[in-house]
């Protein structure tokens, strides 16, 4: 009960201070949006700009940046407390639609990406924690360190020339091959080099901490004891150390989790994924106040929610955490 308690303190805590945050985004968002040397009206008109004549082009102005962006936010702010989010320019439909028809993508490709890295990430550290001081695991730890060295756009360009342009392997970008229909094997084909690109980004420090915290624990009493009683030593690693070394991995989670919203907006734009991230980029060029903010901030949310139950996971499997300290 007492545990319940301080679980339900710490998510008052973290929505408490998720309130002041998103204020501060959206403002910031349109600040900055506004002080962009980027032209909305252009933006806003694409191919037509150069066919649209000065009073055209003079009323596109006074529509998408005609209006001071305290007074632009003050508007999206009271609009959004009542349920009406605006209307995007960039996409020519209601914000609350465009951001449904694409935020499951974004959190297909997010979801799937750590999926891939934690796949990836226990058999690394495994590998490397068997003979920790071997030759295998100097090489998987050192190539672990230069891979989180690299930003994921540059992981997805990597990709991308490899297995798409040179080998052919798997298609360059978009969420179908052109004219094809939106079906699980399309979805899934487009999906791998996405997935593989935001799994990259978070391989390394996942096996690196997994592959510290079962480091500490390979010559505990409990392990040592495991082993006199003839247990195999793959089996100790499975069910003495691994778990244990789990456990501040899935605290680093959470912390971890606005990079992961980050790259994967990087990785939309470069794979043309449908997602939030190329939506916000073009709502960026063009000034799309009320799609930059909402999208902007429903990232803002994403990230805080994701590692307010990371935290509540933990306090639930590790009796030893102390709720009131996260």
């Amino acid at each position: 009960m007492t545990r319940t308690v301080a679980a339900l303190r710490l998510t008052g805590r973290r929505l408490g201070w998720a309130v002041p945050l998103v204020v501060l985004v959206s403002l910031a968002v349109f600040a900055l949006a506004a002080a962009s040397p980027t032209d909305a009206a252009s933006a806003f008109l694409g191919a037509r700009d150069e066919f649209t004549g000065g009073a055209a082009r003079g009323g596109v102005e006074g529509l998408v940046a005609g209006t001071p962006w305290l007074d632009a936010w003050w508007r999206w702010v009271t609009g959004a407390l009542g349920g009406d989010l605006g209307t995007s320019t960039t996409g020519r439909a209601p914000v609350a639609a465009v951001v449904a028809a694409r935020l499951p993508w974004t959190l297909l490709l997010m979801v799937s990406g750590l999926v891939v890295a934690v796949l990836l990430a226990v058999p690394v550290a495994l590998l490397a924690a068997l003979r920790p001081h071997g030759v295998l695991a100097r090489l998987l730890t050192g190539g672990l360190w230069a891979l989180s060295a690299v930003p994921a756009f540059l992981v997805a360009m990597v990709l991308m020339s490899v297995l798409s342009l040179g080998l052919g392997w798997f298609p360059a970008g978009g969420l179908t091959d052109p004219g094809a229909p939106v079906t699980a094997a399309q979805v899934g084909t487009h999906l791998v080099l996405p997935v593989l690109a935001v799994a990259a980004s978070q391989l390394p420090w996942m096996a690196l901490h997994l592959h510290r915290g079962m480091a500490e624990h390979l010559r505990t009493p409990s392990t040592e004891a495991a082993r006199l009683r003839g247990v195999a030593e793959w089996r100790v690693l499975l069910r003495h150390v691994l778990p244990t070394a789990a456990v501040p991995t899935l605290a680093i989670a959470g912390a971890r989790l606005p990079e992961v919203v980050a790259g994967s907006v990087l990785v939309e734009e470069i794979f043309s994924w449908p997602g939030l991230g190329s939506a916000l980029v073009d709502a960026a060029l063009a000034q799309d106040f009320t799609l930059l903010a909402a999208s902007t901030v429903l990232l803002v949310v994403v990230a805080v929610v994701g590692g307010l139950l990371a935290d509540l996971c933990l306090v639930r499997i590790d009796p030893r955490t102390d709720a009131d300290a996260l």
